[in-house]
């Protein structure tokens, strides 16, 4: 007999029972969407989790994987939805859409589910998932933060381990001033006057969100240029260079905003009417996240273009009144200088099958050697250093 909880649920969708909840897998996000509309109010999750967003990254970035939203409803009706896909044909992994495009990973829960949330409940939704895939081997899960909305992020509960990256953000309510005088603020507003003085000497600068179509296409391959060559000097894998990411790109920027937001919005620095500098962010409410940035490498670039459209930026966003802006994972040494703390985020990465577990454990140590490295100043410079030194002998093609 059909169970309660299963009222609003596709036979064909459920994948088991855990008491009063009813797990289902479904295979596409327009099969719930407004129901994923409705609980993306809730605002546990970020701009990765929202419904266009991933709808994009499903028919760009995930084009060629199998999409596996898993759902759990009780009497009350949608408590969680958790975005992932499947990768590999034999050795399957399970992750969050958009892979390494989604910098800050999460589910999305309803508050009441948060409250109540245990160990046992959510082993129990991962053996139902790993009953319910044929030769899964794994579940990947990265880069999430450890607390949503003051609750404990119910993927605490399973095994877990810090992860390679840590997340910088920033308190814009009270001003650019305070958000200044938290780290090197007198060196940021001097630093700030001489690049102005130099942009005017050039022929002056202007900072651009573009809207149109045509402008917006064109921003994007400005920054599909500034990265390639960049990561190509340090050595660094292009994962902006191939066409479902080109698209993916192109259909979040050209999305219509938002009820409350943005999905990508381009934030353009140009000096003399060229462009020295772009950062490239979502908006979710009066949150910011930050996804990409680039710079030109010219005659401007000694003076720190970077540092100048991302002070722009955020005397833009506390302008707007907005009240967070995340500068995204990995330690670099900006990031540092403009956020008081950082945020250590956490991976769930475990086994779904007898066979994979000493793939699992080794997989767990090359990321606790990586974690380390990463932590290290002086090995990760000389890391970085290496793999520079190596990108200009054996250029990556």
């Amino acid at each position: 007999m059909k169970k309660n909880a299963d009222i609003n649920s596709k036979e064909e969708d459920v994948i088991g029972y855990i008491g009063d909840y009813c797990i289902q897998c479904i295979n596409t996000p327009e099969a719930i969407e407004t129901e994923w509309k409705e609980l993306q109010k809730a605002n546990t999750a970020g701009i990765y989790q929202n419904y266009d967003w991933v709808r994009i990254a499903c028919k760009t970035l995930e084009k060629s994987n199998q999409i596996y939203i898993v759902t759990a409803r009780d009497k009350n009706g949608l408590q969680f939805i958790l975005p992932l896909v499947l990768e590999g044909s034999f050795f399957k992994t399970l992750r969050w859409i958009g892979n390494t495009h989604a910098n800050v990973c999460s589910g999305l829960f309803t508050e009441a589910f948060l409250k109540t949330a245990s160990k046992p409940l959510m082993t129990s939704v991962f053996k139902v998932i790993a009953q319910s895939i044929k030769s899964i081997a794994q579940s990947k899960l990265i880069n999430q933060p450890s607390t949503l909305k003051s609750f404990t992020n119910p993927m605490m509960h399973l095994p877990q381990q810090n992860s390679i990256n840590n997340m910088y953000d920033m308190d814009l309510r009270d001003g650019l001033d305070v958000i200044l005088d938290q780290g090197n603020g007198k060196k940021k507003r001097k630093l700030w006057r001489k690049q102005n003085r130099l942009a005017e000497s050039m022929g002056g600068y202007e900072l651009v969100i573009p809207e149109t179509k045509e402008a917006i296409s064109e921003a994007i391959e400005e920054l599909l240029i500034l990265k390639a060559k960049r990561l190509k000097s340090l050595g660094i894998p292009d994962i902006f260079a191939d066409q479902n990411t080109m698209d993916f790109l192109n259909e979040l920027a050209t999305f219509p905003p938002l009820e409350d937001g943005h999905l990508l919005q381009i934030f353009q620095l140009k000096i003399a009417g060229k462009t020295r500098a772009m950062y490239v962010y979502g908006i979710s409410g009066k949150y910011c996240q930050a996804y990409v940035n680039a710079v030109e490498y010219d005659e401007f670039s000694e003076h720190s273009p970077g540092e100048m459209v991302l002070y722009a930026l955020v005397d833009h966003l506390c302008e707007k009144e907005y009240e967070r802006l995340d500068l995204g994972v990995g330690d670099e040494r900006y990031k540092v200088s403009w956020c008081p703390g950082k945020h250590q985020l956490f991976d769930t990465t475990q086994p779904l099958s007898a066979y994979a577990v000493p793939f699992v454990a080794w997989v767990r140590m090359k990321n606790a050697l990586k974690r380390y490295i990463r932590n290290n100043p002086s090995i990760w410079l000389r890391l970085k250093k290496f793999r520079k030194a190596k990108a200009s002998l054996f250029p990556i093609k």
